[in-house]
């Protein structure tokens, strides 16, 4: 029995083993060194974010969270796309800025270019805006060759009695003994080109010379070409130096004078059309050193609207000169053919 009991013990002493801690307790100390669990116990907190053993659900939490950010992902290109359609809204505001800028200066030009042809028209129904001109005149000096005799006193030395007259060229070797110190003599045609500028014709009442000053003429050569038959043609304007204080008068075809220049009403066109009057003007004669030459500008008396006005008219800003003629053309040098011969 006591075997027995005895083998009952060795399978007992496997709970003594069991047990048997107290006698292997001090080597198991050391696992039993539980405060190196206790500290664990802490980092347990730690542990706490791993330590909810379903990590792979916290990995689904994390994969969820960022599918819970899509829908705040969502609005973040809202406000992305907000600045996108402040700038375009800036950006139409700044085109519509500029078409209003554009629209309202091609407006204000608009009304000024109206204003200005306002102020222009109602200055043009009787005159030209203060400083603008109301009429200008121009001036040519010529002679029909065919008709007139074109005279000039030349300056003492001059030889052109020894040079032969290129075809064609003689009155451009008459203007050149004027620029020389000659001087025109006898007749010369002048060609008034009146411009209105505004919308009331100028009438014409009356053109005379007024005399600058008077002084010897040249006491050269005297040259002549032109009007082997005489002049043929006369002028319906006369003006004669010799009486200067007549103004021009009308003459008929047998040189009568009939009445003073304009003797029916003339008037100048308006509005930029010009307007040509052609005067013939005449000096008396004489002989050798006696002779004067005359410095004269062309008075032009019109009326526009209620006003007398006068224009003065100049050759290219200088005064006229014609010295007086000769009696008979049986002097000086007369042009014939290609060259000059004693008349």
């Amino acid at each position: 029995m006591t075997e027995t009991t005895g083998e009952q013990h060795e399978p007992a002493g496997e709970p003594e083993s069991a047990v048997g801690p107290e006698v292997v307790g001090p080597e198991r100390e050391e696992p039993q060194e539980e405060p190196r669990e206790e500290p664990r116990e802490p980092a347990e907190p730690e542990a706490t974010y791993t330590a909810d053993e379903p990590e792979p659900e916290h990995v689904a939490e994390a994969d969820e969270r960022p599918e819970d950010p899509e829908p705040d992902s969502e609005p973040d290109p809202e406000p992305d796309s907000e600045p996108g359609g402040d700038r375009l809204a800036s950006r139409v505001r700044g085109r519509l800025r500029t078409f209003a800028l554009a629209a309202a200066g091609v407006a204000l030009s608009a009304v000024v270019a109206a204003v200005v042809s306002a102020y222009l028209d109602i200055w043009s129904v009787r005159e030209p805006p203060p400083g603008a001109p109301r009429i200008t005149a121009g001036s040519e000096v010529w002679w029909d060759l065919m008709r007139d005799r074109h005279l000039v006193r030349s300056a003492p030395g001059s030889a052109y009695d020894k040079e032969p007259v290129p075809l064609g060229d003689a009155q451009e070797t008459l203007a050149r003994m004027v620029t020389e110190g000659g001087t025109d003599a006898g007749m010369m045609r002048v060609r008034l080109i009146l411009t209105n500028f505004t919308r009331t014709p100028a009438t014409i009442t009356s053109v005379r010379a007024r005399i600058e000053r008077t002084h010897p003429a040249p006491t050269g050569p005297l040259f002549h070409c032109g009007g082997a038959q005489g002049s043929s043609d006369v002028s319906r304007v006369l003006l004669d130096l010799s009486t200067p204080e007549r103004p021009a008068m009308e003459q008929d075809a047998e040189r009568h004078l009939t009445a003073q220049y304009p003797s029916t009403k003339v008037q100048v066109a308006a509005q930029g059309d010009p307007a040509y009057f052609d005067i013939e003007i005449r000096t008396g004669n004489a002989t050798g050193p006696s002779a004067i030459a005359y410095e004269f500008v062309l008075d032009v008396a019109y009326t526009q609207g209620d006003r007398q006005q006068h224009l003065l008219v100049d050759k290219a800003g200088r005064p006229f000169v014609l010295a007086q003629g000769i009696d008979s053309w049986a002097q000086g040098f007369r042009c014939v053919g290609y060259k000059w011969t004693a008349a």
